[in-house]
């Protein structure tokens, strides 16, 4: 999407394989509403995994995502060249945008 401010297919992690390899080698902290799990990579590069068991709702699930997104691509220039899986816990489903958001910078900070 040219022009478009979303985040590079560079940014994201996208196979099994590179999931994996975060979660072998991982490092991680958390909140009341999320986990992140990193690993040393030669760029900031984010994965997500919002699991049924947060909410069975599709567009649930997605909005929790966009939150994710956007938090990531805001922080990415400030963050470590690290692999991040970003894992939301059940009690995202009932918070509100301004608190996902809010759990997500607090992360973002901790990990600069």
């Amino acid at each position: 999407m040219p022009g478009s401010r979303g985040l590079p297919k560079a940014a994201r992690l996208r196979t099994g394989a590179e999931f994996r390899r975060v979660f072998d080698q991982r490092q991680s902290c958390g909140n009341a509403l999320f986990r992140i799990h990193y690993a040393p990579a030669p760029a900031a590069r984010l994965g997500m995994a919002v699991s049924r068991r947060v909410s069975p709702r599709a567009v649930v699930r997605n909005r929790i995502r966009r939150q994710i997104r956007e938090t990531f691509r805001l922080a990415h220039a400030g963050l470590p060249a690290r692999d991040y899986v970003v894992l939301a816990r059940p009690g995202a489903a009932g918070a509100s945008r301004a608190e996902l958001r809010e759990a997500l910078n607090q992360l973002w900070q901790r990990l600069t």
